[in-house]
């Protein structure tokens, strides 16, 4: 995953998410997360995580004390296909995000039922999977809801042509 794009640059945000001592992040066998921001300075958090056992974000944010608004799905159209991610709204104190996310195994992109199976389905035939979910925080206004989409348009189209098309399919699947 490129640290720098057309219009983003990034810093390791890795050290933020401590999967080793933080109990909301147990489930977490490893995580990629930086924060990018673009020239105009709109930044978003982009987090890829490796995740044995996946548990709905509203769990992490729910028992963090933040109260969520769960939001209409949306697409995000690239070349070729199309991303069916779920969105968040949350808020806390003066903290209030966007969060967008979807799931992928093995290349598909899968809603959380899915996943529930196809995590059993693997453990009982003991077979490999790439499972990942991918995900962005955005730290914005409830009134800002539709430009922070706009910003994530514009970096998972980004993103997307900085990828090679092995990699950008275990992302954002085929």
């Amino acid at each position: 995953i490129p640290h720098t794009m057309r219009d983003w640059r990034s810093t390791d945000f890795r050290e933020r998410v401590d999967v080793k001592e933080d109990d909301r992040y147990n489930f977490i066998s490893d995580v990629f997360a930086r924060l990018y921001r673009n020239r105009y300075g709109e930044s978003l958090v982009f987090l890829v995580l490796d995740a044995g056992n996946f548990h709905h974000p509203k769990v992490c944010f729910g028992s963090s004390g933040f109260r969520i608004q769960e939001l209409e799905k949306k697409e995000f159209i690239l070349p070729g296909r199309k991303v069916k991610a779920r969105l968040l709204f949350t808020q806390k104190n003066n903290q209030d995000f966007l969060i967008i996310y979807w799931i992928c195994i093995n290349k598909k992109q899968i809603d959380w039922t899915e996943q529930k199976f196809q995590q059993l389905w693997y453990s009982l035939f003991n077979k490999e999977k790439v499972g990942l979910m991918i995900r962005m925080d955005i730290a914005t206004e409830e009134s800002r809801i539709e430009k922070s989409i706009e910003l994530a348009q514009d970096f998972i189209s980004d993103i997307y042509e900085r990828l090679p098309q092995e990699q950008a399919e275990y992302i954002f699947g085929k």
